[in-house]
């Protein structure tokens, strides 16, 4: 556009030019032609760029998928032998405990890895997708195909588009019929925010509406005030909640005090009420979850048992120093026990003429027995 104004004079300047142009003009017209060229450059660099970037990027996403790859079969097969033996494969991280042992934080691992493996999938698609564009920037939504499944970026992608496609489409529509109010559009057309308008229109109506009915009702009674929990309506259940929890709260005094003064906790009052129920919730959460570490601790040492480099590898550098490291913390140990054992021999006695017949009667009973049964033929 610059350079279309460098090229044309203003219409009071304008008149009848020679077929050759003038020097002016064909000053502009370099400088247009040195712009394009620069920006025409820069914009191949930056494709360029990133079309590096994006081979990079899949040069990195299929070596972590053979690793994956190769990680996920060692694990198939350590469950399979798990399997033979009759016990459980060990495990480190949450989501690999077995499906009746998984607790809370293994099901949020699943699931997390679960999205993050599908959008490493969509993007290593829309990677190659891209390259096949010759480094032309690619949307997430335009590298799945009509027939496919829209993968987890391109499903928020499509998403978010609905919604402003939504309020563009409802306010032009309330545009053309000249509508004030978004939820006056009609129903068919009305968009998101037709749709919120409508919803705090609503409860408004329900407060003015239960309000009325508690005017008339304190009206009837000749004044006397009307609570709203007498009343239905949004009031009238936020004041029942919170009678509730007072009515719980007043129990629970009553329970300390027949307690001798100890504190009772809401879960253990005779009257639960929200705090109640809601600190039975907050126990059993961290109950699973403290089962779930305590059981995922015991996996851990039992695959540190199974993989200690002195057991499994013990030629290599790491089982070399863990034998040494091993061999360095046990000497203390076994020097100890000697100077025990040297101790309790020092400190023992000589045996008794009585005491000593009756060590070798013994002994020389328990042989005889031993030559009868090895002299006693076999049984038919």
């Amino acid at each position: 556009s610059a350079c279309k104004r460098l090229q044309s004079p203003p219409l009071y300047f304008a008149k009848k030019e020679p077929d050759n142009e003038t020097p002016q003009r064909q000053e502009s017209n370099e400088i247009c032609e040195t712009v394009k060229a620069a920006f025409s450059n820069i914009h191949d660099k930056i494709r360029d760029a990133f079309k590096s970037l994006t081979e990079l990027s899949l040069k990195d996403y299929k070596w972590r998928s053979s690793v994956f790859k190769s990680n996920e079969a060692d694990r198939l097969m350590e469950k399979s032998l798990a399997r033979m033996r009759g016990e459980d494969a060990s495990y480190v991280r949450p989501m690999d405990a077995a499906d009746e042992k998984i607790g809370p934080l293994g099901r949020a691992e699943r699931l997390s890895v679960s999205w993050l493996s599908k959008v490493i999938e969509e993007e290593a698609n829309r990677a190659e997708y891209i390259l096949e564009r010759d480094g032309k920037l690619v949307r997430p939504i335009e590298a799945s195909g009509p027939d496919e499944d829209l993968g987890p970026l391109a499903t928020l992608e499509k998403k978010a588009t609905d919604f402003l496609n939504s309020i563009r489409d409802s306010e032009r529509e309330r545009v053309m019929t000249k509508t004030l109010r978004p939820k006056d559009v009609e129903e068919s057309k009305r968009g998101p925010l037709g749709e919120a308008e409508e919803r705090a229109v609503k409860t408004l109506r329900e407060f003015q509406e239960s309000e009325r009915i508690r005017y008339r009702q304190s009206q009837i009674r000749g004044g006397d005030v009307v609570r709203p929990i007498d009343v239905p309506g949004p009031l009238g259940d936020m004041e029942m909640a919170v009678a509730e929890v007072i009515r719980a709260e007043k129990q629970r005094v009553k329970d300390r005090e027949k307690n001798l003064g100890k504190l009772v906790r809401p879960k253990d009052a005779t009257i639960k009420g929200p705090l109640g129920e809601a600190e039975i919730g907050a126990v059993e959460a961290f109950q699973r979850l403290n089962d779930e570490e305590r059981e995922r601790l015991r996996n851990i040492q039992r695959l540190l048992q199974e993989r200690r480099p002195m057991e499994t590898e013990s030629d290599s550098l790491l089982g070399i120093m863990e034998a040494v490291f091993v061999g360095i913390v046990r000497a203390p140990q076994m020097l100890m026990s000697v100077v025990a054992r040297v101790q309790e021999l020092i400190q023992s006695v000589t045996l008794d003429e009585s005491d000593l017949q009756r060590l070798n009667s013994y002994s020389s009973k328990k042989q005889a027995t031993k030559d009868d049964e090895k002299k006693e033929p076999p049984s038919l």
